[in-house]
C-alpha cells in the first residue's frame, strides 16, 4: 500500500513537472524592475574569478564585500558567478555597480523567462536554460549579464555544467585566457549547451532499453517510464527551439557588444542547438512509434485470447447442445419415443463417442485452417 502511495506521488510530480516546468514568480500587474525575494530561492553567495594571460585570482564563497573597491579594469577579465537568488539586495547592489536595467534584473530573479537576449545600454543579457542529469528533467534558468571585460552569471541554485571552464582558466588551457570577457561569456553557453548531449546519449540508451522490453514482452513499467521520456523530451525540443532562437539574436544583432572574433564560435554553438532540436525531434518520434507499437501488441495479444476463447466456446457448443439433448428427463414410460437411447445398455458409451468425435474433428479443422497453432 505504501508503495503504491509512493508511486502514485511520483507520478504527479512528475506530471506537474512535465506540464507546469516553468513556474511563474512575478504578481500579475506588478510594478515593473522590481527585484524581490522568493521564498523558494537560495541564498546568494558570490564566485569571483579574475584573471587574464599572467593572473589569477580566485574568490569562492564570498559576500558582497568581495566586490568592494575600484571597478574592474580593461586589464583582466572578470567573471563573477552569483549563485542563489535568495539575495535581493546584493543582486540590486550588482545591478546598480554594472548599470544593469531594472527589466533585465527582473528578469533575473522572476525565473519563469523565456530563452532570449536583451540589449539595453551597452549591456548584452542572455537568458538560458541549464538542464540537470535527472528524470524526470529538471531545468533552471541562467543568465548572462555582458559589460565591458566583466561577464556575470546568475544561477537559481548550486550544481553547474561550468566546472569545465574553471578547470581551463585554473590551468590556463586553451586561449581563455588571452581573450576578452565575450570569450567566457561564449565558453559558459557553450559548457550549457554540450550539457544537452549527455542527456540525449542517455534518452537514446532508455528508448533502446524501452524497445526491447517491448519485443520481449516484460513491459509491465516501461509504458510510465516512456511517459515521463516523451514530455523530457518534449521539455528538451522546447528548450532548444528558444535557445536557437536565442542565439541567433547573438550573432545577427550583438556584433558591437560581442568581438568579431568570438561570433564564430557563437555560430557554433548556434549549430549545436540545431543538432540537439533534431535529436530531440528524432527520439520524440522513436518514442511516439513505441507507444504504438505497444499498443499494436497488447491488441494482438488481446486477439490472441480472443480467439482462443472463441475456439474453446465454439468447440463446446455442439458439447453443450448434446448434453443439453439428453438431459431434458423426458419419461421413457410415458412414450415409447421419448429418448429411447437412454435407455439403451450403450447410450453413455455413445453420447460420450459423439462429444469426442465431434471436438475432434473441429480441432483437426481449426489446425488445418491455422486457426489454432502456427504452421
Amino acid at each position: 500500500m505504501k508503495n503504491r502511495k509512493h508511486q502514485t506521488q511520483s507520478r504527479a510530480k512528475t506530471q506537474r513537472s512535465v506540464f507546469r516546468p516553468f513556474k511563474r514568480r512575478s504578481k500579475v500587474g506588478g510594478l515593473p524592475g522590481r527585484v524581490r525575494n522568493h521564498s523558494e530561492s537560495e541564498p546568494t553567495v558570490l564566485n569571483i574569478l579574475r584573471f587574464n594571460e599572467t593572473f589569477f585570482d580566485e574568490r569562492v564563497d564570498v559576500g558582497w564585500h568581495a566586490m568592494d573597491g575600484p571597478p574592474d579594469g580593461p586589464d583582466h577579465v572578470t567573471w563573477i558567478d552569483v549563485i542563489g537568488l535568495g539575495g535581493s539586495k546584493i543582486i540590486q547592489k550588482i545591478g546598480d555597480r554594472y548599470a544593469i536595467h531594472p527589466l533585465l534584473l527582473e528578469d533575473i530573479v522572476h525565473t519563469h523567462q523565456r530563452p532570449k537576449i536583451e540589449l539595453i545600454d551597452g549591456r548584452l543579457g542572455v537568458v538560458l536554460r541549464m538542464v540537470q542529469q535527472s528524470s524526470p528533467l529538471v531545468s533552471e534558468q541562467v543568465t548572462f549579464v555582458l559589460t565591458g571585460q566583466t561577464v556575470i552569471s546568475f544561477q537559481e541554485r548550486e550544481g553547474d555544467v561550468f566546472e569545465v571552464v574553471r578547470q581551463r582558466i585554473r590551468r590556463k588551457l586553451g586561449s581563455i585566457r588571452s581573450q576578452g570577457a565575450d570569450y567566457t561569456m561564449y565558453s559558459l553557453i557553450d559548457a550549457l549547451i554540450d550539457a544537452f548531449f549527455p542527456l540525449l546519449e542517455d534518452y537514446g540508451r532508455r528508448l533502446e532499453a524501452i524497445e526491447e522490453e517491448h519485443i520481449s514482452g516484460s513491459d509491465s513499467e516501461s509504458q510510465h517510464h516512456l511517459h515521463v521520456l516523451r514530455g523530457d523530451l518534449s521539455q528538451v525540443r522546447k528548450i532548444a527551439w528558444s535557445h536557437r532562437e536565442a542565439l541567433h539574436r547573438i550573432v545577427s544583432e550583438a556584433s558591437g557588444t560581442v568581438h568579431p572574433t568570438t561570433m564564430p564560435f557563437l555560430r557554433d554553438c548556434h549549430d549545436h542547438t540545431g543538432q540537439i532540436l533534431d535529436v530531440a525531434e528524432t527520439y520524440r518520434e522513436i518514442a511516439s512509434d513505441l507507444r504504438e507499437l505497444y499498443f499494436s501488441h497488447l491488441g494482438q495479444r488481446t486477439n490472441e485470447v480472443m480467439k482462443l476463447l472463441t475456439i474453446i466456446s465454439t468447440i463446446f457448443m455442439p458439447l453443450s447442445f448434446i448434453a443439453g439433448v439428453y438431459g431434458m428427463n423426458f419419461n421413457h414410460e410415458t412414450s415409447p419415443l421419448n429418448m429411447p437411447e437412454t435407455q439403451w445398455r450403450f447410450g453413455y458409451p455413445l453420447a460420450l463417442m459423439m462429444m469426442a468425435i465431434i471436438a475432434g474433428g473441429m480441432v483437426f479443422y481449426f489446425y488445418r485452417k491455422g486457426w489454432l497453432f502456427q504452421r
